[in-house]
């Protein structure tokens, strides 16, 4: 069942005693069967993410990382300068019909790198929409 919904996006990258956070407001796709699909665009940014009851999968443009629920995971990441492997670790993921909440953090080959919060609201959207 696919349906268009407004998704507010914001995740918030904690290193250390620094603190980004990223923020979008776009109209979306979410998509049930045996995985939820989640897809909107923003800022020339395609974010998608996928999610089942094992994994989370989180996809900005060419770079994707995967989530275990149960387990740490290398990936290779895609950076604006090249690849780079990159462990991660799902702390906390909670979903319901209108919110997700993802808690990860990310480590390269010796130290915690990051702890990465993201937190989607998906709400009903008319087609017509403009946002």
């Amino acid at each position: 069942m696919y349906k268009t919904k407004r998704i507010h996006y914001r995740s918030i990258f904690k290193s250390e005693d620094q603190n980004e956070t990223v923020e979008y407001k776009s109209k979306g796709i979410v998509h049930i069967d045996k995985d939820t699909h989640i897809q909107f665009k923003s800022k020339g940014n395609l974010i998608h993410i996928t999610f089942n009851k094992d994994k989370v999968i989180l996809r900005n443009n060419d770079s994707i990382l995967e989530l275990s629920k149960d387990k740490e995971v290398w990936n290779q990441y895609q950076l604006a300068y090249g690849s780079v492997a990159l462990k991660t670790k799902l702390l906390l993921f909670e979903e319901s019909e209108d919110k997700v909440k993802i808690k990860y953090e990310l480590y390269d080959e010796t130290a915690l790198i990051s702890t990465v919060y993201i937190l989607m609201t998906l709400m009903p959207c008319d087609i017509q929409e403009d946002l």
